[in-house]
């Protein structure tokens, strides 16, 4: 089934979690045999289940929020608005579901009530760069100059979130050097309940490399610790800064040679990212350029 939008990350979250129905819904429906239906993408009797729910407490916004998720699912985009709308309406879900809502009115074509919404869900709070710049659900809005402005907004959101700083690099790239030769492939994700981005690089020549990225509260930076199948190691700190991840450190081959390096990730506005390493042998005199790669997000086969 096609990819549904922000939809999962919440109900992954929450959908066995206590929730404002958990106590009060209508006995003849067990929440939890809701969720399992859920989770389990037995979406038709989910949204039965979850209508019953919502029938019986209309004030239960996680309710609300995965029927929408239920029918979304489905491919019912103009029933979802409506229970979109109404999870909108609750403070604990406002956020994923006006992007939710932007998502559905996009599906349909409506551009301006997609956008309306998703500005809505960035003035709630939503800061989910990864999502945003690669739900299929919002492939017709890109081409649509409110769209930049939209995600800059997100970007700006999202760093002032320490932790989803890093969100921007998420996925599954091709990469290529300035001269557009393709260099290697890379594959970044989340685990550690989203507190660890990984990193899974191979360049052209089968040579591999992982690294390991978090927000250090204790520092109040990001910090990266890459290893290499040659031995090679570096070891990153620093932040968000002037709408790039800048990092600082030191690199030490396999042969304990140590230099300087430095490193910025840069969001692009076309949905690429650019990753820039120097490295210095004269204690940051001087530095010369050791890498310079623009992302691509690979594209899934035609029949997915």
């Amino acid at each position: 089934m096609r990819k549904t939008t922000v939809l999962a990350g919440l109900v992954s979250a929450v959908i066995f979690g206590r929730s404002a129905y958990s106590q009060s819904a209508e006995p003849s429906v067990d929440p939890k045999e809701a969720a399992a239906a859920l989770q389990a993408g037995d979406y038709p009797r989910a949204e039965r289940l979850f209508r019953a729910i919502v029938d019986a407490k209309p004030d239960a916004p996680f309710a609300w929020y995965r029927l929408g998720y239920a029918m979304h699912a489905q491919g019912k985009y103009q029933e979802a608005i409506e229970a979109h709308r109404r999870a909108s309406e609750f403070d604990e879900v406002r956020a994923p579901a006006l992007y939710n809502l932007a998502c559905a009115h996009a599906m349909l074509g409506h551009r301006d009530d997609a956008f309306s919404a998703l500005d809505g869900a960035i003035e709630a709070g939503f800061d989910n760069i990864a999502t945003m710049r690669t739900d299929t659900d919002l492939a017709s809005l890109r081409g649509d100059d409110r769209w930049n402005a939209a995600l800059e907004r997100v970007v700006s959101a999202a760093s002032a979130t320490p932790i989803r700083q890093f969100d921007f690099w998420i996925g599954s790239w091709d990469v290529y050097n300035p001269q557009g030769v393709k260099v290697g492939t890379n594959v970044i994700t989340l685990r550690q309940n989203g507190y660890i981005v990984h990193e899974s690089w191979t360049n052209a020549q089968g040579n591999t490399g992982e690294s390991i990225n978090f927000y250090d509260p204790a520092r109040e930076k990001w910090r990266l610790v890459w290893v290499d199948a040659g031995g090679g190691v570096v070891e990153y700190e620093g932040g968000f800064e002037e709408g790039a991840m800048r990092m600082t450190g030191k690199n030490v081959d396999g042969r304990g040679k140590e230099q300087l390096s430095r490193v910025a990730f840069t969001p692009m506005p076309d949905g690429r990212v650019r990753q820039f390493i120097e490295h210095s042998d004269d204690g940051g005199a001087t530095w010369t350029v050791y890498f310079d790669g623009y992302y691509q997000k690979q594209q899934p086969p035609a029949n997915e």
